[in-house]
């Protein structure tokens, strides 16, 4: 397994297991349990949650299942989580909001930790950006949570360049990665200054539905069929799987991507770790950008 340092304090892993959907493939109990020890036999030793996942329910069946039954699990992985995104009907809102107020994101870690069945986040991430929210405030905060030892280290979900500026900005401690959007089939935010901005700031990039939500596998739009044709070349020439190619895609860029698996199958995870024993040569990269874009380069 390759690893992607953060902090001083914190190595993910390159591959991490994203849990938004464990809820929803009913993966429970003793099922989860052996699904993390399969990941961690892989090398797999970073899981991404967020309160609102499964509404409100993925970090307690994860805590349930697996460090509950299992503590001394904590010590083989690193724990990250979001705050700041509030589902309807929690406090009686109409609508979904995103609250980066100080009592939201004090209550929001509490909580997370009780359902996660640990005593401290390794990495917790602002959700989204919260057009309301005071960076003082939330600085502040921030920085209770890690000299509390609650949280090792913080980040940012979904946040333009300009945005971690700001945030920074109020705060004496380093914001060590940004989850974004970034795969084959969305590439918005390669060329929007966000990849730019990580790399001015030596910040390693976390990438959520790096498989761009498997609409390239079975889509009939011409973008995913222009991809399925390229990739699929370039795939047999490597001996390896379409989805494998996608991941090594990913990691081929410079500003050290850790890519987030969606699923909760443990050989789909698996693509994601073969992934980076294969090397793509820069015509071959260049090949599916202009599959992807439609174009080739000037």
């Amino acid at each position: 397994m390759k690893f992607v340092k953060l902090s001083e304090n914190l190595e993910i892993s390159k591959v991490v297991v994203g849990c938004m959907r464990v809820k929803d493939a009913g993966l429970t109990g003793d099922h989860l349990l052996k699904f993390v020890h399969e990941c961690l036999e892989l090398g797999v030793t970073s899981f991404d949650h967020a309160p609102v996942y499964g509404s409100y329910t993925v970090e307690k069946i994860f805590g349930d299942s697996v460090l509950r039954k299992e503590p001394r699990l904590r010590e083989k992985m690193k724990i990250i989580t979001k705050a700041g995104i509030v589902l309807p009907g929690k406090n009686k809102n109409k609508v979904i909001y995103y609250d980066s107020s100080k009592e939201e994101l004090l209550k929001e870690v509490d909580e997370s930790l009780w359902k996660l069945g640990t005593d401290y986040i390794d990495l917790l991430l602002i959700h989204r950006p919260d057009v309301l929210g005071n960076p003082a405030e939330m600085a502040e905060a921030l920085e209770s949570l890690v000299k509390s030892g609650k949280v090792l280290n913080i980040g940012v979900s979904n946040f333009m360049p300009s945005q971690v500026k700001m945030l920074q900005s109020y705060m004496t401690i380093p914001i060590v990665t940004n989850q974004m959007e970034l795969s084959v089939k969305s590439l918005e935010n390669f060329f929007n200054g966000v990849t730019d901005d990580a790399l001015a700031r030596r910040m390693p990039l976390m990438a959520w539905s790096p498989l761009g939500g498997g609409s390239v596998f079975k889509g009939e739009d011409e973008q995913a069929v222009r991809l399925r044709e390229v990739m699929g070349g370039i795939a047999q020439a490597h001996n390896t799987d379409l989805d494998v190619i996608m991941y090594a895609w990913l990691y081929k860029h410079p500003v050290n991507v850790a890519a987030i698996t969606g699923t909760t199958e443990i050989n789909r995870v698996k693509s994601a770790v073969d992934a980076l024993d294969v090397s793509l040569s820069y015509d071959e990269w260049y090949q599916i950008l202009a599959a992807s874009r439609g174009y080739d380069v000037p």
